[in-house]
């Protein structure tokens, strides 16, 4: 059986693209057009990835325009998992839907793909959030409504939040800086599904 992953109603559709620029930060893209106008030069993402996990590089076609090079097979799972830690690492207020680690390259493409749409706020069609505040269910549209009703919260440890795809997260208050404690965004840590 194919474990693939294919596009599903709502995130997005086929040609949509996540782009790893040279300076290890994460995009996506929604076409192949809206990829290349966002790029100037060969270098400037050395590594891009459609839905199949397939990846590429930029090019010049015969009249010295930037244009979406070969595919040259999978991305390297393990060199994808960790400039995605190192991303986080460095930009966690990008980066702020944390998923449990992937078990294959496959899982870890289709949660890329998922993540930055939801941060990013580029799938309008792909479903309401779930909050349960207190045994309150609450439904919003988007993560800056679901950061919207949690930043009046006291207490973040009791709330769960589920995504349009079915993860469930635990928010958590992440501090800009240690000085600053009222300074900082909320980050969603998925809670394993044996443990929703």
């Amino acid at each position: 059986m194919d474990s693939t992953p294919q596009p599903q109603p709502g995130t997005g559709g086929a040609g949509d693209f996540v782009a790893v620029d040279d300076s290890g930060e994460f995009s996506y893209y929604g076409s192949r057009e809206e990829l290349l106008g966002d790029f100037e030069y060969v270098g400037e993402a050395p590594c891009i990835i459609d839905r199949s996990g397939t990846s590429y590089r930029l090019d010049l076609d015969r009249n010295r325009r930037l244009c979406l090079g070969p595919p040259m097979g999978p991305v390297e799972f393990h060199w994808l998992r960790q400039a995605l830690a190192d991303a986080r690492d460095v930009h966690p207020e990008m980066h702020r839907l944390q998923r449990a680690e992937a078990a294959g390259r496959a899982d870890l493409v289709a949660g890329l793909f998922e993540t930055l749409q939801l941060e990013r706020g580029t799938d309008p069609d792909a479903g309401p959030w779930s909050l349960d505040i207190d045994g309150l269910p609450t439904r919003r549209n988007t993560l800056p409504d679901v950061d919207a009703v949690l930043a009046g919260q006291d207490r973040l440890e009791t709330i769960r939040v589920s995504d349009p795809f079915g993860h469930s997260y635990r928010p958590v208050w992440h501090p800009r800086h240690r000085y600053l404690p009222h300074s900082g965004f909320i980050c969603y840590v998925e809670i394993p599904a044996q443990n929703a």
